[in-house]
């Protein structure tokens, strides 16, 4: 893999020499691409500029997509086959949270996490059940999130169909409907929100997913109140 020389100009794109710049802020010390642009982002977030640094990881995103063959039908198989000193099985799902994130001042970006989550389980199926769980049920919550709720209510029941024994998919959908609500298009709807998470309650859960559900109920019940 090619180093960045001590003498060559710093990929943080100040124009000084790597040597009077960047050398000891952290950055990868290589001319890998990938790895480079992660640094970017890493920037931009400490920045709080988290608009910036999706713009950049969506580049990255879109130089990979290129890279996805046939034969590549797993976030780990890409990992392996083309990562640097950074993985991608992670900054994959960090940009989906923080998509999600920024996407709470820019409905615009919870457009870009709904494709963004849809492309990884359409090119990516095989990859950890976990990851693609979280991505389809990210998927869904920002289609409520745009105001989207019909769409996202079917995504929403066709996950519980095909993960059945997760508890976090009832707790994200309960929580569309009233503790998280967070588009006024969406119905108020306490008794489906109570009823949902309850059905989380009944799957295998370990303590502190049992205590977030148990605190939902009894806010759930406060509002009720109110």
């Amino acid at each position: 893999m090619c180093k960045i020389g001590r003498n060559d100009p710093c990929p943080c794109g100040s124009g000084q020499k790597f040597k009077k710049c960047c050398i000891d802020k952290g950055i990868p010390n290589t001319k890998n691409k990938f790895d480079l642009m992660i640094f970017k982002v890493a920037k931009f977030m400490l920045e709080n500029n988290d608009v910036e640094a999706c713009n950049v990881w969506f580049k990255v995103w879109d130089s990979l997509k290129q890279k996805i063959t046939p034969e590549i039908k797993s976030i780990e198989e890409l990992d392996e086959k083309y990562s640097g000193q950074e993985s991608i099985f992670n900054w994959c799902q960090d940009l989906e949270m923080t998509l999600g994130n920024v996407g709470q001042d820019n409905p615009e970006f919870h457009e870009k996490r709904i494709e963004f989550c849809h492309e990884f389980v359409e090119l990516l199926p095989e990859s950890n059940k976990l990851v693609i769980e979280n991505m389809r049920r990210a998927e869904a919550e920002s289609l409520f999130a745009i105001g989207k709720w019909e769409e996202g209510e079917k995504a929403f029941a066709l996950l519980a169909k095909d993960f059945p024994e997760s508890a976090w998919v009832y707790i994200g959908w309960g929580d569309m409907y009233c503790l998280f609500r967070n588009n006024e298009k969406i119905p108020l709807d306490y008794e489906k929100a109570e009823k949902l998470y309850r059905e989380a309650l009944t799957k295998e859960l370990n303590e502190s997913d049992k205590k977030s559900v148990l605190e939902r109920l009894a806010d759930l019940e406060d509002q009720k109140k109110a």
